[in-house]
């Protein structure tokens, strides 16, 4: 098949296609997930120097480090000697690594530091200088999330980021004192990677239908939009998402009540009520009235961020991915609250939430379903709002109404371009 034909011109159908074939996959692995800026974690993860975490870009381990002096590092978590990885941990503090198949130790800003017999086998003629681990070409941070990308000639952070950042202070810059990562919780789901990040970006349409069970049974015709604020907005193609965009006359009391926040506790709804004036003040008025309900940043950093959760999508084969997922919390909230947050986000997007398990079984189908003969040779239409965008000079980006496959377009075209080139609108 010719790429032209994997998705249309103006991304108003995809081929099924796209979901299952192994050479496609080898091809993202490289040109997606080679070229992209991919969230690596949060800097609360590495409160000091010696701090490490194990993570993943793409298919390759990568090690995170906060070295001696306190500086973020990023390399592949590979012994120059062999391959095996360095460090087996999650997460923790070491100053140095040592590998357990031959006994080649690395400092924790990647430098080789010790080679067992570097004099009595090696000779001393090893140059360690020149065998360290090898470096992630790019890490770079944004309000506490820190980025990796293996291409040295990408884009800054910044540039990659585009006006998706304005939406991301929306749950990262509310507080002067910043948030924090808790967890993850990690499961794995039997779904290509595309299906589970395209849903993040942009997805009100399935709300009503596959969480019917959650809603109430009374949403009659508005089954298909059960969200009456919600906007889906994309700020680049790629990069999608849903927000609650509420009147100005709404009290901030009102928005709580719109929120999974209206059964919370009281010391909750207190602290949120008490910390609103600091958020106004940061945010600004506008954007103290949004709440966003789910996003996606390319290629695979996806967020449920109504209930806090922010997720990292690795593809575990054509097949398969492993969900990260954290709560976001603010570093300064009382340990009541932010263990309220841990929960709301476990109950409902956690690998038993409520919503989650309708959400895995349906992206798993999706990716089953791909792998049919006459399936395949069947299109999927994305066309909803096509050709109804608008812009707004309140806020940065395309927007889509309620129900609109905006996001889902922009994802696929983003998916062309970084696979086969052209331009991406």
């Amino acid at each position: 098949m010719e790429p032209s034909e994997y998705v249309a011109p103006d991304g108003s159908w995809i081929q099924p296609e796209i979901f299952s074939d192994p050479a496609l996959y080898e091809l993202e692995k490289q040109r997606v997930f080679g070229r992209s800026w991919l969230l690596l974690g949060h800097e609360s993860q590495l409160p000091r120097p010696g701090s490490f975490l194990r993570t993943f870009m793409g298919e390759e381990s990568v090690l995170v480090t906060r070295d001696r002096n306190g500086r973020l590092r990023a390399h592949l978590n590979a012994c120059r000697h062999r391959g095996f990885q360095v460090c087996q941990e999650d997460r923790g503090i070491a100053h140095r690594f040592q590998c357990r198949y031959h006994g080649w130790t690395y400092d924790s800003d990647g430098s080789l530091a010790a080679v067992p017999g570097e004099a009595s086998i090696y000779y001393n003629e090893i140059d360690k200088q020149k065998w360290g681990l090898a470096p992630v070409a790019r890490l770079d941070t944004y309000k506490g999330l820190i980025f990796g990308n293996f291409d040295p000639d990408a884009p800054t952070l910044e540039d990659f980021l585009g006006d998706m950042a304005w939406y991301l202070d929306v749950i990262l810059d509310r507080r002067a004192g910043g948030t924090e990562f808790l967890g993850p919780q990690r499961w794995r789901i039997a779904s290509n990677w595309k299906v589970v990040a395209e849903n993040h970006c942009g997805d009100e349409y399935h709300i009503g239908f596959a969480h019917g069970s959650v809603f109430p049974p009374d949403l009659g015709a508005n089954r298909a939009t059960p969200l009456p604020f919600a906007r889906e907005i994309r700020p680049a193609p790629g990069h999608g998402l849903g927000v609650n965009i509420f009147p100005d006359e709404m009290s901030p009391a009102e928005h709580l009540n719109q929120s999974p926040a209206a059964d919370a506790p009281p010391e909750v709804r207190d602290y949120l009520m008490r910390t609103q004036d600091e958020v106004v003040e940061r945010l600004g008025k506008q954007r103290s009235h949004f709440v966003l309900i789910h996003g996606a940043v390319w290629p695979n950093f996806g967020m449920v961020p109504i209930v806090n959760s922010l997720r990292i999508i690795h593809p575990r084969g054509v097949g398969k991915v492993e969900m990260w997922a954290y709560s976001l919390v603010d570093r300064d909230a009382p340990a009541a609250v932010k263990a309220w947050i841990a929960s709301l986000t476990t109950r409902t997007f956690g690998p038993a939430g409520s919503f989650e398990q309708d959400d895995a079984a349906n992206w798993a189908a999706v990716t089953r379903s791909s792998l049919g003969v006459e399936a395949r040779k069947h299109r999927l239409n994305l066309q909803m709002g096509l050709g109804h965008e608008e812009r707004s000079d309140r806020v940065p980006g395309e927007l889509g109404m309620t129900a609109s496959e905006i996001n889902q377009r922009g994802f696929y075209l983003r998916w062309m371009r970084d696979m086969f080139g052209g331009e991406c609108r």
